[in-house]
């Protein structure tokens, strides 16, 4: 914790003691054990007082029931109907509106087999009209027998008259069926061919294509689909919102929105609908220049419930799909070592444009070569500007790391963001795609920061669930919810409970540079709570998987109360 912390921690008593009467708007939170958060660092024991008193949506004072009682005469009570309460769980790596999109979507998460995917999409279709696009996502080729790509014919046959694109769960594949190949190719004729180093179509023995894009490649298909009208965007914002909030999330960092989608959350806040905290991340390439980030919106109102911090980038693709670009080939494929999606000239560049605009870069790094790659361009800009250091560089994923990169996070300030969903979700392949010297540097938090509350947790919703209880649950098991493997996948990583919590806590606001005002329930900074029936700090983790989310409170506000 920093001094400045300490000190507001110091002095709490006497903010007890001579803060003002409080004013109509103040509020008490009450009747449940609060807990304050990573006050000391070090993943110790956190401090838990019995109530907050809460002021224009943040913390003015925390202690003693009958103290606060005191001062917050006539004030209006928030009661936590014996729960207890953390700060405000966050989820440091999302997509807020393909969240609501896969919600709307065909749902293919844990399909056994292609025949399985197969059936989902023909129900849909025959709710819609000849002619109407099917979307689905959350597909994985690793859960069938054998374990490999789909051939389109099987999906075509059952679905003749309606055009159909299926992420694959990364979102760095697709498939998509006869019809929307078609499509495709009357608009480009390179869409039966294989594209450059950025993305791949692949090709059945006859040289055609089995239906399958790859990471750049998934653009010749995607651009024919008709774009969604802003109504649309809007209510997939909202139906995201819902179930966010319903999580116990109070913040979400949103990786890669357009200046559109930028708009709509701030129509939304100008209209008092949004209600979780965003913190948002445009989508960059490698065409991006000053111009891109000009004149973007900062931050929205003093409440701060929309802020634009940074630029999303992508280094190369997803582990699943081979996508991800790893210094020696896979060990599963020794014919292939993924795909860099930004080479390196191009990296260097934008990460110089964000530095130049006072924005993140946080640039989504798979495989090992990848995140050396990233982690070099961090390492050049900093020589070239002092004050680097300072915006936090983030890593996303920074899922394999090789082992001469560990270090280097910490001596160049760069953040690691992860999500230890992604550890559970691909220990029944990941050691076949990097064999067993490569794998003790993959979803390695322990080793990529010296404190893992200083660690950035979330789970890249909707590639995984975006429910913080199985991300809490994962970081500190390496297993599956039913305990499996007994001490873990990579038993050496697991954390402790108030070190996951804090990475979903302290660790998340600090990747946004906002840990001065959110992450502790300290005076003067945001009252939000996520509230759960049972105290998660004492219990075994295993019951975390099924803890009622009681309340969720932004700002001081009640944003969702279980029915």
């Amino acid at each position: 914790m920093c001094a400045a912390m300490k000190r507001v921690w110091l002095l709490l008593p006497l903010v007890l003691a001579t803060c003002a009467a409080p004013r109509p708007e103040a509020k008490l939170i009450h009747n449940g054990r609060i807990y304050l958060g990573e006050v000391h660092g070090g993943g110790s024991a956190w401090p838990s007082v019995e109530a907050l008193l809460v002021r224009d949506g943040k913390v003015q004072a925390a202690g003693a029931l009958a103290e606060l009682e005191r001062l917050a005469a006539g004030c209006e009570r928030v009661d936590l109907r014996g729960g207890v309460a953390l700060p405000g769980l966050q989820d440091a790596h999302g997509h807020f509106e393909a969240l609501g999109a896969a919600l709307e979507a065909v749902d293919l998460r844990g399909c056994a087999s292609y025949g399985e995917l197969v059936g989902r999409v023909r129900a849909r279709a025959a709710e819609l009209p000849e002619g109407t696009w099917i979307e689905g996502r959350g597909w994985d080729q690793n859960l069938w027998s054998p374990p490999e790509f789909p051939h389109h014919a099987e999906l075509s046959a059952a679905t003749p008259d309606h055009p159909a694109i299926l992420q694959r769960v990364d979102g760095h594949a697709l498939l998509a069926n006869a019809k929307a190949m078609r499509l495709a190719l009357a608009h480009d004729p390179r869409a039966s061919e294989s594209v450059g180093a950025g993305g791949r179509v692949l090709l059945d023995a006859e040289g055609s294509p089995t239906g399958v894009f790859i990471d750049a490649a998934c653009e010749l298909v995607q651009r024919v689909l008709p774009p969604p009208t802003r109504e649309v965007r809007e209510r997939r914002f909202l139906l995201a919102q819902s179930q966010l909030l319903a999580l116990g999330l109070t913040a979400i960092h949103d990786m890669g929105i357009d200046r559109e989608g930028i708009a709509i959350l701030h129509a939304l806040y100008e209209r008092g609908e949004l209600r979780v905290r965003t913190i948002a991340y445009l989508s960059g390439s490698a065409t991006l220049d000053a111009t891109s980030v000009r004149g973007l919106p900062f931050g929205t109102g003093e409440d701060q419930l929309l802020s634009v911090v940074g630029v999303k980038l992508y280094a190369d693709g997803a582990l699943g799909s081979r996508g991800a670009a790893l210094l020696e080939p896979y060990h599963d494929d020794p014919s292939h070592s993924g795909l860099l999606l930004l080479d390196r000239e191009a990296l260097e560049r934008a990460v110089a444009v964000c530095a130049r605009a006072g924005l993140q870069p946080a640039v989504h790094a798979i495989g090992d070569r990848a995140n050396r790659m990233v982690l070099d361009a961090f390492e050049r800009q900093g020589a070239i500007e002092r004050d680097f250091r300072s915006l936090r560089p983030r890593v996303e994923h920074a899922q394999v790391v090789a082992r001469e990169d560990w270090e280097r996070f910490e001596a160049l300030g760069a953040i690691a963001s992860m999500q230890p969903t992604h550890a559970t979700s691909d220990m029944p392949w990941a050691p076949a795609r990097l064999g067993p010297e490569r794998i003790v540097g993959a979803y390695a938090w322990r080793r990529l920061a010296s404190d893992p509350a200083r660690l950035a947790f979330g789970s890249d919703f909707p590639v995984e669930s975006p429910d913080p209880r199985l991300g809490l649950y994962a970081a500190v098991t390496c297993a599956r919810a039913d305990g499996t493997p007994s001490g873990g996948f990579l038993p050496e990583q697991r954390l402790t409970p108030t070190e996951a919590f804090a990475a979903f806590t302290l660790g998340a606001a600090r990747a946004a540079r906002q840990d001065d005002r959110r992450g502790l329930l300290l005076p003067g900074y945001a009252a939000d709570l996520t509230v759960f029936a049972e105290d998660p700090l004492a219990i075994d983790p295993q019951a975390w998987l099924a803890l009622p989310v009681r309340l969720t409170i932004v700002n001081g506000t009640i944003a969702y109360i279980a029915p």
